[in-house]
């Protein structure tokens, strides 16, 4: 089967990246271009995964990078949210069908997808997944809050394509990957520095952008004052993943030449501007912790390699805060902003006293008396929580302060709930023989990719703890890929 091929396909793909873009901003102020939008992307990716499952694989890799929640382009059905990360898991899912069809289900089977690592700890957290979707049909007043609430689980069902598609000894598939999933966080990088510069000079399309954001899912902005904008995107998660991803072989590899350098140390400077505009203090304290277990899981290294980590960072850091300065302070015609780190250093403090601060301790005692109803099992998805909150987002729909939510910042209080301490453990037991599994490649293949992948992965452990990703598609994405090359004796 022919299909058109770029000549240059990381140009393609930015190319596209960008159409996506736009098309996604056009259609939150045209909404009837939604429904063809989708409709065209599931052609698109469909007839893309029947020449190439891994190439619709990449694409719905740079689509959790780039499309943060999933709604780039979204629209209700008969009164069901369908967006685009929906229409891309389904169509994977369908190709992978097709596949079995014209290969043999007994074949692909036996011979990719028997061969899985991971399936004892996969599956007994499928079957709790599964226990708790049932249960909360069952004893829930609301089905779509059930569905509503297991949906990002549905995001494990890829690991059938995933496994189809990848080949534990093509190292070249685990390059491509780093390739294109570097390609979109370069692209989230400049889209948060753009956002950046728009607003801190307060230019013309600044409502309609913020509306935008807003709607599609893409991020939250907030004043923060002194000419400081907090431009979150949640797959910014992704930004110290990078970091590790490339400062990791950086630092093993020979000494680079002044053009490699400038290129390295502009790169995790653009990766680090980013983590800071975020204004996420879990991003924060997880990437440093993270950071902390990288050097001690390298312990074997030479004083030097740490000196040189150190230094890329710490020059990196400086270059950074230079870049940040200097797209705020861009002189325009009629306008001047006045920057001032205040907004920074206080938000380094753990300041009680904050709205979403505050709501989140308050959920907390609410949420541990439901978790002991049924600590073993949980209650089913679904079961939600009522507590005080002064979170002014919330105040706007509840001005008596009083909320009700199924969705909990602490995330893995959140799972407990949900599937029990049961499901919990297996999740985590996952998470810590594929991290093992992962530092014990690197070690006997001298592969600091794989460092780089458990480090991350610690990374995500700790900052679900205060921010739920290992139970969104972000999380359980990286979770996946990362685990894909793996198979039985491999190590």
């Amino acid at each position: 089967m022919s299909l058109f091929k770029p000549r240059h396909p990381q140009f393609f793909a930015l190319s596209l990246i960008i159409l996506v873009e736009l098309l996604s901003f056009l259609a939150y102020f045209f909404p009837p271009l939604q429904l063809y939008l989708l409709a065209l992307s599931f052609l698109i990716v469909f007839i893309l995964a029947l020449y190439s499952l891994e190439a619709s694989l990449l694409l719905a890799m740079i689509e959790l990078v780039i499309g943060s929640k999933g709604h780039l382009f979204s629209v209700d059905i008969f009164g069901f949210p369908v967006s685009l990360r929906l229409v891309i898991w389904a169509t994977l899912l369908l190709a992978s069908l097709v596949y079995f069809y014209r290969h043999g289900l007994t074949k692909i089977w036996q011979e990719k997808i028997k061969v899985y690592e991971f399936w004892p700890w996969l599956g007994v957290l499928v079957i709790f997944i599964l226990f708790a979707f049932i249960r909360g049909l069952i004893f829930s007043n609301s089905w779509s809050l059930v569905l509503a609430d297991v949906n990002a689980w549905f995001y494990l069902a890829l690991i059938i394509p995933l496994l189809i598609a990848y080949n534990p000894r093509d190292k070249q598939q685990a390059v491509r990957v780093k390739k294109y999933f570097l390609l979109a966080i370069i692209w989230l990088s400049l889209k948060t520095l753009f956002l950046l510069f728009i607003f801190s000079h307060n230019l013309a399309i600044v409502p309609d952008l913020y509306l935008w954001v807003r709607r599609s899912g893409v991020g939250e902005i907030t004043a923060m004052g002194g000419g400081w904008f907090r431009i979150f995107i949640q797959s910014q998660i992704y930004l110290p993943i990078a970091f590790f991803l490339v400062i990791f072989p950086a630092v093993k590899s020979k000494m680079p030449n002044r053009s490699q350098l400038f290129r390295l140390l502009i790169l995790l400077a653009l990766f680090l501007a980013v983590i800071i505009i975020s204004m996420s203090r879990s991003f924060w304290l997880g990437f440093a912790l993270a950071g902390l277990v990288g050097a001690i899981a390298s312990w074997r290294l030479s004083w030097f390699l740490y000196f040189k980590a150190l230094s890329y960072t710490v020059i990196a850091a400086l270059l950074a805060a230079l870049l940040m300065f200097i797209i705020i302070k861009i002189p325009l015609p009629g306008n001047k902003v006045d920057v001032r780190f205040q907004a920074l250093a206080e938000r380094l403090e753990m300041n009680n006293s904050e709205a979403a601060t505050a709501s989140r301790w308050s959920l907390l005692p609410n949420l541990w008396q439901a978790i002991k109803k049924d600590p073993v099992l949980g209650q089913g998805f679904g079961a939600s929580v009522s507590y005080y909150s002064q979170d002014p987002r919330v105040l706007i729909n509840n001005p008596d302060a009083w909320y009700t939510t199924y969705a909990f910042e602490w995330a893995y209080l959140d799972t407990w709930l949900k599937i029990g301490i049961l499901g919990t453990l297996a999740y985590i037991s996952w998470l810590v023989y594929l991290i093992i599994s992962l530092w014990q490649y690197a070690r006997s293949r001298q592969s600091e990719i794989y460092l780089a992948l458990a480090v991350s992965l610690v990374f995500l452990m700790l900052v679900n703890i205060f921010t739920p990703y290992l139970n969104h598609p972000l999380g359980l994405g990286f979770v996946l890929f990362s685990s894909c090359f793996f198979r039985k004796n491999s190590l």
